[in-house]
């Protein structure tokens, strides 16, 4: 018995590998051994397969079962070898799960996938900002970089990074480079604007470096305490700026002077109230902006903005050209409308 327990000791200590080859041996070994000792019991090699796997799983139906000497003596020597070494593979493939899950939890697994959104610095704003980029795109990836120790949140779509947001190592662990876009959220546990905007500097800076080293086109997004700290960036590459307190303390005060204003605030920028803000290009039979409010608002869409300009004062004299970028309100079905309209013109 002390030869046996030796056995399975060294059997737990092997390579996971080896386990995997020697169980498909001890499968085949029964499958095949089994069906040319007793063709008539087992008739076919699916018939010996299926006796062999409720064998070593020590399930036993009892629908198949030899009845010579040879197929008996291979029925025990699985008994003897082939049950411990199957409980073995499946204590490798269960700590195996338990060990990926553990190492996701704290932040330890690279990410590989492409076409994702890297959040860094995780608050309430972060959570809310995932929640709406899934309420927009349900099978979108968000890759969240913050240096706690076990991920804040727990959903399929959100792989959590540890480390620090400002070391390119940690950056690289979360695929930055193949990313769609990248927000930098303020810390929330620091007070101080100066010092806030400064972390926020900081990483924007190696995300900025990481862009350069690796000639990789690397949108970014970056939450600042204070507009006067935009001007410290200048020496970066930032697509977007949204300032921390001035959203709230504008919404107050459009509250304050006409009621009734936030709900359409919020319909503007929460998808889940029906319509949302959409990107089309010009259409070549566009020539004014006049032209493209008009055939827009006929195809269900209203314009809103072309590039920066929400100025349509002019709109009748102010031309189009087909670079420009137009931001349309409507439904996401009839977006999908205007994509092919648009396309094929």
């Amino acid at each position: 018995m002390h030869i046996f327990f030796r056995l399975w000791k060294q059997l737990s200590q092997m390579h996971f590998r080896v386990i995997v080859i020697l169980s498909m041996i001890m499968i085949l070994f029964g499958t095949f051994s089994v069906h040319m000792i007793e063709p008539e019991t087992f008739p076919n090699l699916f018939d010996s397969f299926w006796w062999t796997m409720t064998t070593l799983t020590t399930v036993g139906y009892g629908d198949f079962f030899p009845t010579t000497i040879g197929g008996r003596l291979v029925g025990i020597f699985l008994f003897i070898f082939g049950i411990g070494l199957i409980g073995v593979l499946i204590g490798k493939i269960v700590e195996a799960a338990s060990t990926y899950q553990r190492l996701k939890k704290e932040g330890r697994l690279l990410f590989r996938k492409t076409d994702h959104f890297v959040y860094i610095g995780w608050s309430k704003k972060t959570e809310q900002a995932m929640i709406e980029v899934f309420n927009h795109d349900p099978k979108a990836s968000i890759v969240l970089i913050e240096s706690i120790k076990e991920a804040p949140i727990t959903l399929d779509q959100v792989h959590f990074i540890q480390g620090d947001p400002t070391d390119e190592k940690t950056l690289l662990k979360a695929n930055i480079l193949e990313s769609q876009r990248v927000a930098i959220f303020s810390d929330p546990v620091i007070e101080e604007p100066v010092l806030k905007d400064g972390k926020s500097l900081l990483i924007a800076s190696a995300v900025e470096a990481l862009s350069i080293q690796h000639n990789a086109d690397i949108q970014t997004v970056v939450e600042i305490s204070e507009e006067r700290h935009i001007k410290k960036f200048n020496h970066i590459r930032v697509d977007d700026f949204i300032l921390s307190d001035d959203s709230v303390s504008l919404l107050m005060a459009k509250a304050t002077l006409q009621p009734g204003t936030t709900t359409i605030f919020r319909q503007l920028l929460s998808k889940k109230f029906g319509n949302n803000i959409h990107v089309i290009k010009a259409s070549k039979s566009w020539n004014t902006y006049r032209d493209a409010s008009q055939k827009l608002l006929d195809d269900g869409a209203v314009l809103i903005a072309v590039n920066e300009d929400m100025d349509f004062r002019e709109s009748i004299r102010k031309p189009l050209n087909q670079e420009d970028m137009l931001y349309v309100i409507c439904h996401d079905s009839t977006f999908e409308k205007l994509k092919v309209i648009y396309k094929t013109e």
